[in-house]
């Protein structure tokens, strides 16, 4: 494979890469944890935290912050994932660097 072939593949490939981010970008990835709902967008906004009633005790305001963050951290993660998934797919493309 000459130099001139090896751009124009890796030029294909980023582009391929750049779609598939597109498309993450644009899905909406959601976790329901112990009557805590989280979604987030591919580009990690959060777009909307529903808590059950029954979690709200004014009592015990740490419950509900600790779940919360447990919904939250644990949509950023499948994001993360889901942009791990196309650098691996494209990692894996047969370029020589």
């Amino acid at each position: 494979m000459n130099i001139n072939e090896m751009l124009k593949n890796a030029k294909r490939i980023q582009s391929e890469m750049e779609k598939d981010e597109a498309e993450v970008a644009k899905q909406t990835f959601i976790v329901e944890k112990q009557g805590i709902k989280v979604s987030m967008s591919g580009e990690r906004k959060i777009t909307e935290i529903i808590i059950n009633e029954a979690l709200i005790d004014p009592e015990d305001p740490e419950l509900i912050q600790d779940l919360v963050m447990l919904a939250v951290n644990e949509a950023i993660e499948k994001v993360n994932v889901a942009y791990d998934e196309i650098g691996n797919k494209y990692s894996n493309s047969g370029l020589p660097f």
